[in-house]
């Protein structure tokens, strides 16, 4: 999975292609397909242009495949390889704009350019809505809201003006012809008037009369509207309060349903839950990670703050870690090399382990049971393909994995936890992709057999052991990074949902000490060196002090209080 910010300077995604693309066309870097690829000098070792200069930007000047020396300058370019990588067809940048053109990658920056789908936004003042390119003339002159209207025709007005203005004059003549006739008849209409004056009085007075009653029945009308709608402002007012009353009762309910299943998880305990809550956290080591290979800190809970120890011998990216003896054992992550660190002795040191693991190893996962150490899946750089395995780590010289069982599919970045007897797989890669399987490893039969899925596929994710519960943190599912946390019953694969954490992690690390979940560093859009920690039974997720640095791909174990 590629580890780099954007598809802009480095490698394609694979999905874009139209047809599967050759694994060699990848870059060991950012695993994508390669983009503007260059070679080392002596062992023709490709990476993307931009892969490489920014790891010989930030690393030591040495190509990260074979280790010789490399800079920018003494690159070269693979015609050959280049020419097939131009031919590939590739769907093109505004392809979830709409765009269903697939085009050689020789030909997409060309394609690109003059893409129908490409967003533009809108030239009209006041407007500059995101349209798509084909639809821009359409918008602009017959939807836009603040479209120019044409004007009409200056001259076209002044003339209709004027031939109004001429029946406005015709009009006044015969006004004043229809005036002159209505003072002839005012003198006639005044003698009507007068005789009709007499049969209105009497008439008044009985239409006032009726008037009169008439007013006081609208009072009446008016008084009792009012009282209703009184009532009704009442029964509204009423009805709104039921209904937050409603609301409130709803979280209420939600809340104590939540609690309510956490008290029934915590009265499993053998112990009183209020001396679980107060058991004492042990301090926290954190080791390695993607641009941070070599460094390792340590969380005090005592001082609230980290602090760095001494660097380890080799880089570790994707490495694995157990406690073995009182010794911390930092397992492959693109090296073979094991190194320790002797939590007894002060101060603390790395030391090199006196063997190597048989090849490079990657994303696998390494769990202790009963005194022996369990290898599961991971990436084999050797034989450039992902693991079926699961084998026991033997710590002697020479250093062999020996075979126990075959998982039903190969599986890297995935998570392990040791429950009783038996040792929980889930979910991870396969050769396809994200995948939901969850295995049962049972190490006296060397069998697996297959549990209840997860909720949905993911990768990439942290996982510690609570009780019978495996909790789940973060990840990533097919599309985006997540920050759900799960617990995952070890004996029904029930599902139990728990607050998000604060910030969306995949590739983040995570320990419990005490019932104090602590999850750290990861990455999303970039990497991180935030911390937060939840506490069992409790309702939200709250920042510890961050990392002294930014770690991807790294390890973390909880140190023995007795240190």
């Amino acid at each position: 999975m590629a580890c780099c910010p954007t598809e802009k300077e480095y490698g394609y995604e694979d999905s874009r292609f139209e047809k599967d693309v050759d694994e060699n066309f990848h870059c060991s870097i950012c695993y994508n397909v390669l983009k503007e690829p260059r070679m080392c000098r002596n062992n023709e070792h490709v990476f993307c242009l931009a892969c490489i200069s920014e790891h010989l930007k930030v690393n030591s000047q040495t190509c990260p495949e074979c280790n010789e020396h490399l800079s920018v300058d003494t690159l070269r370019r693979q015609r050959v390889l280049n020419n097939m990588l131009s031919k590939l067809r590739i769907n093109c940048d505004y392809a979830s704009q709409g765009c269903p053109e697939f085009t050689c990658v020789e030909g997409l920056e060309t394609h690109v350019a003059n893409c129908e789908f490409a967003p533009v936004f809108c030239s009209n003042e006041n407007c500059g809505m995101e349209i798509n390119k084909q639809d821009q003339v359409h918008h602009e002159t017959e939807v836009c809201g603040y479209r120019k209207v044409k004007c009409h025709d200056c001259g076209q007005t002044r003339e209709v003006v004027g031939r109004l203005e001429g029946r406005l004059m015709d009009l006044d003549g015969k006004g004043q012809t229809a005036e002159k006739m209505m003072k002839n008849n005012h003198a006639e209409m005044k003698k009507i008037v007068g005789k009709l004056e007499g049969s209105l009085v009497g008439m008044n007075k009985r239409m006032n009369e009726k008037v009169e009653a008439i007013k006081n029945r609208h009072d009446e009308i008016k008084e009792d509207q009012h009282e209703a709608k009184k009532e009704i402002k009442d029964m509204k007012e009423n009805l709104s309060k039921v209904n937050k009353d409603v609301d409130e009762v709803k979280v209420m309910m939600s809340q104590m349903l939540e609690k309510f299943n956490m008290l029934e998880l915590l009265s499993k305990m053998s112990s009183p839950t209020k001396r679980m809550f107060n058991t004492p956290r042990e301090d926290i080591l954190i080791a390695g990670g993607w641009f941070m290979k070599y460094s390792a800190e340590i969380f005090s809970w005592e001082k609230n703050g980290w602090h760095g120890i001494s660097q380890m011998n080799e880089g570790h990216s994707g490495a694995s870690s157990f406690i073995y003896n009182d010794q911390l054992f930092v397992v492959g992550g693109f090296t073979k090399t094991i190194e320790t660190l002797d939590l007894n002795e002060l101060p603390l040191k790395w030391m090199e382990f006196s063997d190597k693991l048989p090849y490079e190893s990657y994303g696998h996962q390494t769990v202790v049971y009963q005194q022996r150490v369990i290898h599961i899946g991971g990436y084999n750089r050797d034989e450039r393909k992902k693991s079926n395995m699961i084998s026991e780590l033997q710590l002697t010289s020479p250093c062999t994995l020996k075979e126990l069982c075959q998982m039903p599919q190969p599986r890297d970045c995935h998570g392990a936890e040791v429950f009783e007897d038996k040792v929980l797989i889930l979910g991870g890669n396969d050769d396809n992709g994200v995948i939901d399987s969850v295995l049962e490893f049972d190490p006296e039969k060397n069998e697996c057999k297959e549990l209840p899925s997860l909720p949905h596929p993911m990768a990439a994710m942290a996982t510690v052991r609570w009780r019978d519960q495996v909790v789940v943190l973060g990840g990533r599912d097919k599309d985006e990074v997540l920050n759900d946390v799960f617990m995952y019953d070890c004996k029904t694969g029930k599902i139990t949902a728990l607050p998000s954490m604060l910030k969306k992690r995949s590739y983040c690390c995570a320990v419990i000490t005490g019932n104090t979940i602590v999850v750290m560093g990861g990455e999303n859009d970039n990497f991180l060196s935030s911390v937060e920690c939840f506490t069992m039974g409790g309702s939200s997720w709250k920042y510890l002090p961050s990392m002294n640095k930014k770690r991807s791909k790294a390890v973390a174990e909880v140190l023995p209080s007795t240190r």
